[in-house]
């Protein structure tokens, strides 16, 4: 994964989420490696008219709450997407602050996009079909957009 970052020194805010791109039909929060998934999804879905806005958490302790449910409150959708194992995982955190801050601006129902519940394998081949894809996520937008 490449990037370009400032020629100056720069930090990154502790517990402050930042838009990555914004949409108005569905909300991704997400963080990491799986932000540049998000993206790659986000691109394919706009050419059917589903616009993607993809929070980037940048930090998980502490969570930005504020954003996380701002974001839910403009799009009245949640998708949760990391690459940890679903049960445990932080998308469960993230779903009960929702639910707490958020929950009457839904539309559908929260949907976490999770690794599967096994230990993390060594194979190169079994990792990839162990972790989350940019098209499992576009399923599941097209899915939360027919509510």
């Amino acid at each position: 994964i490449k990037e370009e970052l400032p020629a100056q020194d720069y930090t990154v805010p502790i517990g402050k989420a930042r838009v990555a791109r914004e949409g108005r039909d569905i909300s991704v929060i997400t963080y990491a490696a799986m932000l540049h998934l998000a993206l790659e999804a986000a691109e394919i879905l706009a050419k059917d008219g589903i616009e993607l806005e993809v929070l980037d958490l940048r930090t998980v302790s502490p969570l930005d709450r504020q954003a996380i449910a701002g974001t839910v409150k403009k799009t009245s959708r949640a998708i949760i997407l990391h690459e940890h194992p679903r049960t445990g995982g932080l998308a469960g955190e993230i779903a009960a602050i929702i639910n707490e801050e958020a929950f009457d601006w839904l539309d559908a129902p929260i949907t976490r996009i999770a690794a599967l519940d096994t230990p993390v394998p060594f194979s190169p081949p079994l990792e990839e079909f162990f972790l989350p894809k940019v098209a499992d996520l576009v399923r599941e937008a097209r899915r939360l957009r027919a509510y």
